[in-house]
Formats: structure tokens, C-alpha cells, sequence
């Protein structure tokens, strides 16, 4: 018989389902209606209460399983079956005619509220599923329709009474409550966890033949003996055979309320209902003690399911990400590496796994990573850290982790770190090219392209840096200011290509005596030359300048338009200022070039000094 799921969404679905369906349903109707009538039948000649009345639950539990557009068929089906039955246990038609209406009434109800929450997908070992039905089907349908019932009751109407109601409503919900599980589970063929039929069988005998036992005695109400073979079914056969073992023993139960002996039998009680309700309460308990079990069983698999599930993608999700996952401590262990660990270092997740973050930093990096982690710990947002790792060959390559700190779920204390690393040793290697090239156009930006000096742009940056610094420290700031002799001459007489070559010999040979750090050589303009040299006073500046003009003269570069000495040779200015608020650099430019042209003045080839007057608002030339 097919569900819901494969039927009610299916527009050709005939209102009429096939005639051995309904034969068969007929049947099945006819017989259990046979034989809860003589199971009841003792009990009301003898003035008890209906002991279980399983044929509604039966039909509810098939009007779930169908599209609602073939209900009516079924409930004419059964409604018939029921009548049949209610005109031979009634002397009065009008009286089976009612019975069959509350039946009806109360299998259309139950099974109208009951179908949006559990035709699609019938599990009532579900929680949310489990609560409708015991609220609608076991509860709310049963108790209407016990109340309708009971204004009849010998044949006729009359007020109703508790015992009228009780005679309907506990009876048709057991029956709901017992048989309408039982029906779901052999629809949807979910029957006994697929135990064998041999485990089915002997343990539902094991349970008739305990409660065989109870029912042959009567000194003792050893009911309760059954609740732990109720358990062992609901755990081994799940709930279709906690609910086929309810029926058997409602059923066995049933049979023995009326004789001597039974496990009523011993009840300190004066009437049949009261023995019979007393076993009916019985049965109740088992019941929702049956759902319970099944209940927390269920979400505990469920629970099981997605944990598996969930570890199942992480390691999905870890295994074929390129990327680096690992699970460490707060301490740095490693608890889990991915196999990305192979591509990336060289290494297998086992030989990696239980070390810690220092056996593979760079002994650079390694405080940046302890001070990342502290930070996290101590409640800092999440941050990218780059750090090298040693590879497996004992190499090193650029990464690049994330952690992320996670909790405990009980305590909601810090747990560990989640990390997800990549590498990055391509990005680097692009990062250190842009970074070469932008120091390249730097360079070039900042260099005279004949010498490969300095230029005049650069010059000027270093000396207004140099001159705050100097502000700042009151300390002197000293300039040479080299004017090649006569270089036009040269020019004219060997040309510009000579010319060229001739500065570039002045710069090598000037070059190597400005050794320190601070110090700045740069070409001022066509065969003019400037030093900066910080924190320097008059005399070094002066050394340095003397040292200079010899190094350029013992070179001995022809030059016959430079009489008398016939080679190239330099005239130096040289300037010494401490920074004062009523002075600039341009003080300083203009003291050098004022000491150039009387060196230029003197006879070329010598150094003249500017000096640094005591009120640093006047400078003279001195030779």
C-alpha cells in the first residue's frame, strides 16, 4: 500500500481506490470488529466497560497512509462493516445507526486533524509528531465522540453517565493509541528494525507466555513484570513491536478480567469497571512509557546521524580543501591536521599531529604566533597572521593562518583553535617583485641617470629631512658644494660623450670617501656635486672637502684647457650651520656656494670654507 508521499500530490490519483483494496480493507474490518466484539461481550454482560476497541484506530491509521480524495470510499467501507456489526450487538437500528455515526465521527476527526502533521512523513517516534497524535487521535477524537455515545446507552436514550463514557472512550483510545502505530509502521514498512522473523517471534512469545503466567494466578498483581519485557521490545523491535506486543497483551488481559483468576484478580475492588480501568490505566502507562523509550531512542540516533553527518562533511570539506585545517589546543598542540599538510610541507597528517606550533616556525615568527594566540585567548577578534614553515625537506615557505578560537559547548570556556592555512609563498614571491620594482622606479626616480648618483630632486628631500633632524638635536649640518674646473672647455674640445665619461670618473673617485650611512652625495647640476653631511662640524667638512679635491686631481684626467695644472681638478665650497629658528637651509645652500666662488675666485683647484658666525643670522666667506 503506498503513502501519502508516492499519492496525494499525484492529480490522476482516481477517487476510487481498486476494488481488492477495498475488499481486502473490508475483511480486515470485519474480522477485527468480530472479534473486539467478543472480546468486549463478557465484559458488558457483566456490566464492565468496552476493554479495547481497535478497529478506528485501524482505519485512522489507514486514511493517513492515502490521499484524501479516496477517504470517502474507506469510511463508507468501514462505516458499513461497523454498522453491520452495531445492528447485531443492538436490538435498536436507530441505536446501531448512532454507534456507527460516533465511529465515524470519530475516525474522520481524528484522521482530518492528524494529516497535515503526519501523512506526509508518518513517524511518531518524532517528538512533535508523537505530542499530535496523543493530543487529537488518543485524546481529543476519542473524548468527543465517548461524550455523543454516551447519551445512548441499553437500547435507548437517556442521560449520560461517567460508566457510558468510560464504556467508549477508553476502549477507542487504546485502540488508537495501540493500533493506529501498528498500522503506519506495516504501511510504511518500517517493521521490527529488521530483526529476523525468528527474533519477532520469540520475543512476542516470550511476552505472551510471561503474561500467560500473571494471568494464571491471582494472589499477586505482577503486572509490573511485564514493563521490562516492554522495554526490551521497543529497544530490539522498535515501535511496531512495542505496539503488536501492547495489542497481545491487551488482548490476553482482556480475556482474563472476567475469570476468577487474572492479574486483577487481587484488586481490593467491588466492581468489573473498576478492575477493567485499572487495567486499561495499566496499558496506558506501558504505552506512553513504550513512546518515551521510543522517543529518546530515536532523537538519540537522530543525534548519532548528524554528528556522523557532521563529522563526515568537516572531513569531506578538510580532506579536499587545499588549504591547511587543524584543530589545536590552547597550548599549540596539534590534535588534527589535514592531508593538505602533504602537497603543502611534505609532510603526513600523523607525523605533524601532537607537535606543536615552535617545532615548525621560523625562530622570526615564532614570538608574532605565541603573541597571536595569547591575544585570542584573552578575548582579541580574529587575525590573519603570516608567518615561514619548515617543509619536510627543511626548506621554509611563506603561510598564512587564520584561527579561530572555539568553545566548550558544556562550559563555554576557551576550548582550542580552529585553523584554516594556506599558502602564500606565490603571493610573496609577487609582493617581493612589486616590492623590487617599486624600489627600482624609486631609484630611478631618485638617481641621476649619467652617474647613478643622486639627483637634484632627491638632494633636496634628504637635506630638508637632515636639517629638522639637526633642529631637533642642535647639532651641526655641514654641505660640500664641488664645482668641476673649467669643465666647458673639456666639453667643447672632446665632446659631450668625453664629457660624460669624465663625470662619471670625478663621481668614482668622490664616491667611496662618502662611506657613512648619513652621508649623501648627489649631482647639484650639470658639473656641479653636493655632499650632505649630518651632524659634522667645519673641520671634518673641511678634511673631507681637501680629501676629495686631492682624490680627483691624482687621477690625472687630461685636461689641457685647464692650465696650469693641465688635469681635471675641483673647487669645494664648504658651509657649517646649526639650525636656528631665523635661518633655513637656504642659508646654508647660499654659505656653500658663496665659499665655492671664492675658491672658483682664488685661483680653482682648493677648498674655501664658509664659516658659522655666533648669532647663526650672518654667514661670511673665509678663506
Amino acid at each position: 500500500m503506498n503513502g501519502p508521499a508516492g499519492l496525494k500530490d499525484l492529480p490522476q490519483t482516481r477517487a476510487i481506490p481498486p476494488l481488492w483494496r477495498l475488499a481486502g480493507l473490508a475483511c480486515l474490518l470485519g474480522f477485527l470488529s468480530f472479534a473486539t466484539s467478543e472480546l468486549n461481550t463478557s465484559s458488558w454482560d457483566a456490566g464492565g466497560v468496552s476493554i479495547l476497541w481497535p478497529t478506528n484506530g485501524f482505519l485512522v491509521g489507514v486514511l493517513l497512509c492515502q490521499p484524501k480524495r479516496q477517504w470517502a470510499a474507506y469510511i463508507a467501507i468501514g462505516s458499513l462493516i461497523d454498522f453491520s456489526v452495531n445492528w447485531n450487538l443492538q436490538s435498536h437500528i436507530s441505536i446501531a445507526l448512532f454507534f456507527t455515526f460516533c465511529n465515524t465521527a470519530e475516525v474522520w476527526m481524528a484522521a482530518w486533524l492528524l494529516y497535515p502533521a503526519i501523512a506526509a512523513k508518518p513517524d511518531l517516534t518524532t517528538r512533535k509528531q508523537l505530542i499530535v497524535f496523543l493530543s487529537y487521535g488518543v485524546f481529543l477524537a476519542p473524548a468527543v465522540t465517548a461524550f455523543l455515545a454516551s447519551f445512548a446507552q441499553n437500547g435507548s436514550f437517556h442521560r449520560p453517565t461517567l460508566h457510558s463514557f468510560l464504556i467508549w472512550f477508553t476502549a477507542d483510545a487504546l485502540g488508537m493509541a495501540i493500533v493506529t502505530p501498528l498500522c503506519l509502521a506495516f504501511t510504511e514498512r518500517k517493521l521490527f528494525r529488521g530483526r529476523s522473523k525468528w527474533e519477532v517471534l520469540g520475543l512476542l512469545a516470550l511476552l505472551c507466555l510471561v503474561m500467560v503466567g500473571i494471568c494464571s494466578q491471582r494472589r499477586f498483581p505482577f503486572l509490573f513484570v511485564l514493563m521490562p519485557f516492554f522495554l526490551l521490545l521497543g529497544v530490539r523491535l522498535g515501535l511496531a513491536g512495542s505496539a503488536l506486543g501492547l495489542l497481545l497483551i491487551s488482548i490476553l488481559g482482556g480475556m482474563s478480567l472476567t475469570s476468577p483468576r487474572g492479574p486483577m484478580a487481587s484488586v481490593a475492588s467491588t466492581t468489573l469497571t473498576e478492575r477493567e480501568v485499572i487495567f486499561q490505566f495499566f496499558v496506558a502507562i506501558s504505552m506512553l512509557m513504550v513512546y518515551i523509550v521510543e522517543v529518546v531512542i530515536a532523537e538519540s540516533q537522530h543525534l548519532q546521524t548528524d554528528l556522523r553527518g557532521s563529522e563526515r562533511r568537516f572531513r569531506l570539506l578538510a580532506e579536499a580543501s587545499s588549504d591547511i585545517i587543524s584543530l589545536i589546543d590552547l597550548q599549540g598542540v596539534r590534535h588534527y591536521v589535514s592531508p593538505a599538510s602533504i602537497e603543502v610541507l611534505g609532510y603526513r597528517p600523523d607525523q605533524v599531529v601532537g607537535g606543536n606550533f615552535r617545532d615548525l616556525t621560523h625562530p622570526d615568527e615564532m614570538e608574532g604566533f605565541k603573541q597571536l594566540l595569547d591575544d585570542m585567548r584573552a578575548g582579541s577578534p580574529a587575525r590573519a597572521f603570516e608567518y615561514r614553515c619548515r617543509k619536510a625537506d627543511g626548506s621554509y615557505v611563506w603561510l598564512e593562518t587564520n584561527p579561530r578560537l572555539y568553545r566548550d559547548p558544556d562550559t563555554g570556556e576557551p576550548a582550542g583553535f580552529v585553523n584554516v592555512t594556506r599558502d602564500i609563498s606565490v603571493r610573496k614571491s609577487e609582493e617581493e617583485r612589486q616590492q623590487l620594482a617599486f624600489q627600482t622606479i624609486e631609484h630611478l626616480a631618485s638617481s641621476d641617470p649619467l652617474t647613478g648618483i643622486a639627483n637634484r630632486r632627491h638632494f633636496d628631500m634628504i637635506l630638508d629631512q637632515e636639517w629638522n633632524r639637526a633642529a631637533r638635536k642642535q647639532c651641526s649640518l655641514s654641505l660640500l658644494l664641488i664645482d668641476v674646473d673649467r669643465f666647458k672647455p673639456y666639453n667643447d674640445v672632446n665632446g659631450h660623450i668625453m664629457g660624460d665619461e669624465c663625470l662619471r670618473k670625478v663621481v668614482a673617485a668622490i664616491e667611496p670617501l662618502v662611506a657613512r650611512p648619513p652621508d649623501l652625495l648627489a649631482r647639484y647640476g650639470g658639473e656641479e656635486f653636493v655632499v650632505i653631511l649630518p651632524n659634522t662640524d667645519s673641520t671634518a667638512a673641511r678634511q673631507l672637502a681637501e680629501w676629495i679635491r686631492r682624490a680627483v686631481e691624482v687621477c690625472r684626467i687630461p685636461h689641457p684647457g685647464n692650465p696650469p695644472h693641465g688635469v681635471i681638478t675641483l673647487s669645494v665650497g664648504c658651509a657649517t650651520l646649526t639650525p636656528h629658528p631665523e635661518i633655513t637651509y637656504l642659508n646654508l645652500l647660499e654659505a656653500a656656494d658663496q665659499a665655492l666662488y671664492r675658491a672658483k675666485s682664488d685661483g680653482r683647484n682648493r677648498v674655501h670654507l664658509a664659516e658659522e658666525l655666533p648669532d647663526a643670522g650672518a654667514v661670511a666667506a673665509t678663506g
